[in-house]
């Protein structure tokens, strides 16, 4: 998909699960997920060399530019992105090399880019700054982990797919929806996101949903309305 449909979707996901606790969690907390999954969104495509990381522009929002978030783009690519390769390379031989929709579009390289950043952040921040670790921290490296995986599924959606488990296997999750082209269903997954996230506020406002499990009606939800958007885009193909 495309860096704006990537957004769109990743933060209305991220506005499902994190509804439920705008009276539960500090506001700054919310705000270092937010940014976590706008980065996360973007970083498993560090692996191509037109990827909107590398640009200031924001994807979608004409005229704003945003100059950290090439930064992190080419922090992910040659500081996380190629380390993180090496040891595949070094057991796989060219099976493992650095390579658009490769390592990077896996879990297994989700998981390792989070947990790097994290030991960059870390380093710089305690070790070098003194800065004390704080939840914020924490709270963005969740983001960051989740938009990325939300960057996975709607790219499990479309017709080149995801080898989740790469490289332990090739195989492919993939859907009918092709890249650039006209297909509505992106924007549909957005505004049933959105949607989703208003309708769970007022529920939750309103005392529908119990307390006990309001904290995590949004996972639930959000969970939900992805194998129905995963089921949907497997037609047409």
């Amino acid at each position: 998909m495309k860096g704006d449909e990537h957004l769109a979707i990743s933060l209305a996901t991220a506005a499902v699960v994190l509804v439920p606790w705008i009276s539960l969690a500090q506001p700054e907390w919310l705000v270092a997920a937010l940014f976590g999954v706008f980065i996360g969104a973007l970083a498993p495509d560090a692996d191509a060399n037109d990827s909107a990381i590398f640009h200031t522009r924001v994807p979608g929002v004409k005229g704003k530019r945003l100059i950290i978030l090439p930064i992190f783009g080419y922090v992910i690519r040659y500081l996380v992105y190629y380390p993180i390769s090496l040891p595949f390379i070094a057991v796989l031989g060219e099976r493992g090399m650095p390579r658009h929709r490769g390592i990077l579009h896996s879990a297994i390289g989700v998981g390792l880019m989070t947990m790097v950043l994290g030991i960059y952040a870390w380093v710089i921040g305690i070790v070098g700054l003194h800065i004390a670790w704080d939840t914020g921290y924490t709270v963005f490296l969740l983001g960051f982990l989740g938009g990325s995986v939300c960057h996975l599924l709607e790219d499990s959606c479309t017709r080149s797919g995801v080898a989740w488990l790469f490289p332990l296997s090739e195989h492919r999750t993939r859907g009918a929806i092709v890249t650039g082209g006209n297909d509505w269903r992106p924007s549909i997954y957005a505004a049933a996101m959105a949607a989703a996230a208003v309708g769970l506020f007022v529920a939750g406002a309103t005392g529908r949903i119990p307390g006990g499990f309001l904290p995590y009606a949004g996972i639930a939800l959000a969970a939900a309305l992805w194998v129905f958007f995963l089921f949907i885009a497997r037609f047409g193909r």
